[in-house]
């Protein structure tokens, strides 16, 4: 299904989206009657943008759906973790993963690795980035923004 600039695929309670959230997104709120009553799993990996206008959007699709059912949220686009850590209405929202922005202070490599909250959420909780090897060079990478940018949603 396409919205706007946001392709959305629902395979039973899964939705996974993909693209733009953004002023074409609108229609987004269509997605709640295409998703079983209860509990959904948003997979958002593939968003590489979200505005004011597509934020509010989002928030009123997650709000709608939480109303029915528990949304977990999974791997999370680093462009959209760091906006739902801007937002109270978000706090204590059930992320199981998340993508973040990490520099390799050795090479100079940047990536975004998947970060799993079963694995690493004492330190999440604790609004400390695990430190993860690069890719490149094997040496421990660190987050690339200020920690309250990705983690506030996890703090204790």
């Amino acid at each position: 299904m396409k919205i706007g600039r946001l392709d959305a695929e629902i395979a039973g309670a899964r939705l996974v989206l993909a693209g733009r959230i953004d002023d074409s997104a609108g229609a987004l709120g269509d997605l709640v009657n295409h998703l079983p009553v209860g509990d959904v799993v948003i997979e958002t990996a593939g968003v590489t943008f979200v505005n004011s206008v597509g934020m509010r959007e989002w928030m009123r699709v997650t709000r709608a759906l939480r109303e029915r059912g528990k949304v977990t949220f999974e791997a999370v686009a680093d462009v959209l973790i760091t906006q739902m850590n801007l937002i109270p209405e978000f706090k204590g929202a059930e992320v199981a993963s998340f993508h973040a922005q990490y520099v390799c202070p050795s090479c100079g490599n940047e990536a975004t690795p998947l970060l799993d909250v079963s694995v690493h959420g004492p330190e999440l909780r604790a609004m400390r980035a695990p430190k993860l090897p690069c890719p490149e060079c094997g040496s421990a990478m660190d987050l690339g923004d200020f920690p309250e940018r990705y983690l506030s949603l996890f703090r204790a």
